[in-house]
This record gives C-alpha cells, structure tokens and sequence, in this order.
C-alpha cells in the first residue's frame, strides 16, 4: 500500500542578499584568522621571548624548565584555542547557507568563544615593542568580521528566507 513513486526532489534554494553576504563574512573571516595563526606561528620566536620576558618580571619561583613548559602552553594553547574557533565556526556556516537556521544560533555561541580566544590571542601574542605588531589586530579583525556577519544572518531578510525554507519543507506533496 506504499506509492511506487519516489518523492520529488526539491531543488536546493539559493540563499537571500543577506544570507549570502553572511557567508562571505564568515569566509573572510576564516581567512584573517588563518593569517593571524600562520603569521603568529611564523613569528613564534618574538611571541615565545615576549612571554620569557613576561614571566620572568613576575618574580616566580619555577625553574627555568618549568618556566619555558607555562610559555608553551600559553602559546601553543592560544594558537590552539583560535583553530578550534575558526574550524567550529566553518563547520556551522555550511548547514548555515543551506538554510539551517538553527545554526545561527550555534555561531553566536562559538562567537562568544572567538571573543575569548581573541582576548587571549591580544594578552599572549603581544609584544612589549611599539611597532606594528599584526597578530592581535588580525585576531581583533576576525571577531568583528564574524560579528558583523552574524548580524547580517539576524536581519529579518535572512529570517524570512530561513522561515520560507522550514514551512516549505514541513508542506508535504499531495
């Protein structure tokens, strides 16, 4: 008593204006925090002398051993918890465009996880020179490009494409 036929294959919906812009925030994004962890991986040893310096001027009674392993984990540990960020949020910004609006909802969380990660990025990844020091500005620049992408798949364009998009697939086929 089953109908032979298969269901019809619904043709996948092209996002809106505001989706669509979303997405490539949310790319650019990606691609400025990849450059903020290759150019802090390339300049590791500036990064890593900076904290010697920092640690060493809180007048700690760790050995120089125990010293250089709290150094690492605040490096590599930082670097880490920015990868683990961006990797989140390119896995949510795919169902995102296919019209999951759920997912939304998971990127502001991990938002609120790259604002954390960017606040230890600009504690450990600063130098004490007054020069140009690129990895907290790429890092601040990747939280604001993923916030303002964010924004851009709130506005009520991107609500109604992602509410025409679940009534459409809760309508069945007579």
């Amino acid at each position: 008593m089953s109908d032979p036929n298969p269901p019809p294959a619904l043709a996948p919906r092209e996002p809106n204006t505001e989706v669509r812009t979303s997405g490539r925030l949310w790319t650019a994004s990606f691609l400025v925090g990849a450059l903020a962890l290759v150019v802090a991986f390339l300049d590791r040893t500036t990064h890593l002398s900076f904290l010697r310096e920092t640690a060493g001027g809180l007048g700690t009674e760790l050995e120089p051993d125990e010293i250089d392993v709290v150094i690492g984990l605040a490096f590599w540990g930082t670097l880490g918890a920015l990868l683990v960020v961006i990797l989140i949020e390119m896995l949510l910004v795919r169902p995102l465009l296919k019209g999951g609006g759920w997912a939304r909802w998971a990127l502001l969380c991990a938002l609120v996880l790259q604002v954390g990660a960017a606040l230890l990025a600009t504690a450990f990844l600063t130098g004490s020179d007054t020069g140009l020091q690129p990895v907290p500005w790429l890092v601040i620049a990747q939280a604001v490009l993923a916030g303002a992408a964010l924004v851009a798949c709130l506005l009520p364009g991107a609500t109604r494409w992602f509410r025409a998009g679940r009534s459409a697939s809760q309508r069945r086929p007579a």
